[in-house]
């Protein structure tokens, strides 16, 4: 008996120390994987953040290089002296002129030019990424970018871009040292990665070269404060991408939640394996495998997604400071990740462009495909060309290496904001609804063919003009082609009575019809990603403006001077902004050390609302970014102060704030029916 105990008790001890040892390699080996893995996210993510940069970057200093080409051709003094003011007014580093021979005839950097003994710098002949500027002479391009590397001439670090002269053949190039290339670029890498999510709660970081944060994936007010290492909790690189620090970063804890799933389902079926006998052991490891490629599955699912979903501009108003143009969008996605997407941007001063589009199939593949088509057409139409020539260059890129044949149909429209003139292309999407003057109709143009099915396609251009109060709605036909429980479809004629309804807001068209459509679809799963976007015209705004001191006779004399602009407005929306405007006139006067401040108000037509600009020097202070007090405590317990600010965001809509030029600038707007904060 003692002996079978001691034998009993040897096997158990050699049991459990196996299985010990067996947790521990598992521990080890999964944790290697999970930072492996981490990694590789990391240099994926590069890949895509670099792409980004440099279009950014691309198309700032192409914009920068053709206005020293305007100076220039409008007979701007070509010495080597002028030159240089003219690169220091453009804040460039050098500027130089070439002939069509490729022989620079002016620069501001005297090395270039022909002296005694030493011919001029020639492109043609100079070998290496300099030759490659005589495309701009030889064709096809009008406008060539390098890589920001070491000059061959003289070694110092310089990014080239290059414009070709159609009046004087030849072309004008601008360089950037590093300094001038991060100055000219860093408005266009601000806000570029805030809603970009690595590993769950990762993201990207740009800095200046000195470490200044520009761009910042979490928080939007570390934006101008000093970078700091993350630390031993993130798995994380640096690189340097055209002269801006880059950090790619991933949560330790994030990237190791798929390790302690593994390890912990491993002993779980290790500890069912010492109970059960080996047939079940076997199911259950089974099944555990299914488990896995299914949570695999669903994994790469949410991932797509995600980032289906991060590539969408999500913040509205997107342009605050922009009261003749108002864009609303929202995208409602389907179990089955689809590739719809829409976008919104300025192609210049005074023209936006904005698109909804759909790609053909499901999964991962169409929200990558969504991804290429939606930087592709981007990165083109910023370049300034007409909206045809951007859906032709788009078409033609996309059909490079289409093996899968998908395709994306796009209908995307071009409004100068001054006069509301629409320039639109229809590639094979549904048409947009024009509602104005409490009516909708459908914009029925000539389609052209959707773009990556045949590359050197033309593209129709067609126009609209749209008067104050006008609105364009755009879909994709996830939700016309909804069925509900009888197989029915939810239509363009229910889309159309339901946009007929004039009483709404913009804004709230969009969740009108969604809610529409799943009334009509109740007991019916979402068939297709709904994705909307109305854009509404509204026209110049009246505007009254007044510079005050920060005292309280001041405070009173602009509580005034408002009461009289807003004399033709209803007395339900004048109230509410006159008690919003009181609290933050006096939070100016009282807090915040200014020495001036200045009230702007602009007052719409279409649709009616006002809008109230205050900007003052005084200290940084964001009013959004307090903690509203609880007002569910009592007077005693809660703490002093907040209410003030609390009435105004919950009054105001929009609500916007930034710092610029060292002011504040607080935007706060209504409308004139019933308050809806949208």
């Amino acid at each position: 008996m003692t002996q079978r105990r001691s034998l009993n008790l040897k096997l158990v001890v050699s049991v459990l120390t196996a299985f010990i040892l067996s947790m521990a390699f598992t521990w080890f080996l999964h944790s290697r994987l999970s930072e492996r893995d981490a990694y590789k996210l990391i240099d994926r993510t590069f890949e895509s953040a670099e792409d980004e940069i440099i279009d950014c970057v691309d198309v700032r200093l192409v914009l920068q290089c053709m206005a020293a080409r305007e100076r220039i051709d409008d007979g701007y003094p070509l010495d080597t002296e002028s030159l240089q003011a003219l690169a220091k007014e453009l804040h460039v580093t050098e500027i130089s002129v070439a002939n069509p021979d490729g022989d620079i005839t002016y620069s501001s950097v005297p090395d270039y030019l022909a002296a005694p003994g030493k011919p001029a710098f020639n492109f043609r002949t100079a070998g290496g990424k300099a030759e490659d500027m005589m495309c701009l002479v030889t064709g096809p391009e009008t406008e060539y970018c390098q890589p920001y590397r070491s000059n061959t001439a003289n070694g110092a670090w310089r990014k080239f871009v290059g414009v070709w002269r159609p009046s004087a053949g030849g072309f004008v190039e601008i360089g950037c040292d590093g300094e001038s290339l991060r100055g000219l670029s860093r408005s266009s890498i601000i806000d570029l990665f805030r809603n970009w999510r690595v590993g769950g709660t990762g993201g990207i970081v740009v800095t200046t070269a000195t470490g200044l944060i520009l761009s910042d994936y979490e928080e939007p007010n570390r934006e101008g404060s000093l970078w700091t290492d993350p630390g031993d909790s993130f798995y994380w690189k640096r690189k340097e991408i055209e002269g801006f620090p880059v950090y790619v970063m991933v949560p330790k804890d994030s990237a190791a939640v798929q390790r302690d799933v593994l390890v912990g389902a491993t002993a779980a079926l290790n500890g069912a394996a010492l109970v059960f006998v080996a047939l079940l052991v076997g199911f259950v490891i089974s099944a555990f495998v299914r488990q896995q490629l299914r949570i695999q599955s669903a994994k790469e699912l949410e991932m797509a997604k995600d980032i289906q979903l991060a590539a969408l501009p999500n913040v509205f108003p997107p342009f605050p400071d922009e009261p003749r143009v108002d864009i609303w969008a929202a995208m409602d996605t389907a179990k089955e990740v689809g590739g719809d997407f829409y976008d919104f941007y300025f192609t210049s001063q005074d023209h936006i462009l904005f698109l909804v589009a759909d790609v053909s199939g499901k999964g991962v593949p169409a929200a990558m495909f969504m991804m290429r088509a939606k930087t592709l057409i981007k990165s083109i139409a910023q370049t300034g060309k007409p909206l045809a020539r951007v859906f032709e260059e788009a078409n033609d890129a996309l059909c490079e290496g289409n093996s899968s044949n998908t395709f994306v149909t796009v209908w995307a429209g071009v409004i100068n904001r001054h006069t509301g003139h629409v320039t639109y292309v229809n590639a094979g999407h549904n048409p947009p609804v024009v509602m104005r003057g409490g009516k909708a109709e459908y914009l029925k143009s000539r389609p052209s063919l959707v773009l990556g099915a045949m590359p050197g396609v033309p593209y129709h251009v067609s126009e609209i003009q749209l008067e104050p109060g006008d609105s364009i709605y755009m879909y994709t036909d996830g939700i016309v082609e909804q069925p509900n429980a009888s197989g029915e479809l939810y239509g363009e004629d229910r889309l159309l009575k339901m946009l007929g309804d004039g009483t709404r807001k913009r804004a709230a068209v969009l969740n009108a019809v969604i809610d529409d459509m799943r009334r009509y679809a109740t007991g019916v799963e979402q068939a297709d990603d709904c994705t909307q976007l109305v854009l509404c015209y509204r026209g110049d705004p009246e505007t009254f403006s007044g510079k005050y001191r920060p005292t309280m006779e001041d405070l009173a004399k602009a509580s005034a001077d408002l009461e009289t602009a807003l004399v033709q407005v209803p007395d339900a929306c004048k109230n509410r902004l006159m008690v919003a405007a009181d609290e933050i006139f006096a939070n100016i006067v009282r807090y915040s050390g200014a020495t001036d401040w200045t009230m702007t108000v602009e007052r719409t037509r279409y649709p009616d609302g006002v809008r109230l600009v205050l900007t003052d020097d005084g200290k940084p202070f964001d009013p959004l970014a307090h903690r509203d007090p609880d007002t569910t405590l009592c007077a005693e317990e809660r703490a002093v102060g907040g209410l003030g600010i609390l009435i105004v965001k919950k009054t105001m809509s929009p609500v916007t704030y930034r710092r610029h030029s060292g002011r504040n600038i607080l935007t706060i707007g209504s409308d004139y029916g019933n308050q809806d904060k949208k």
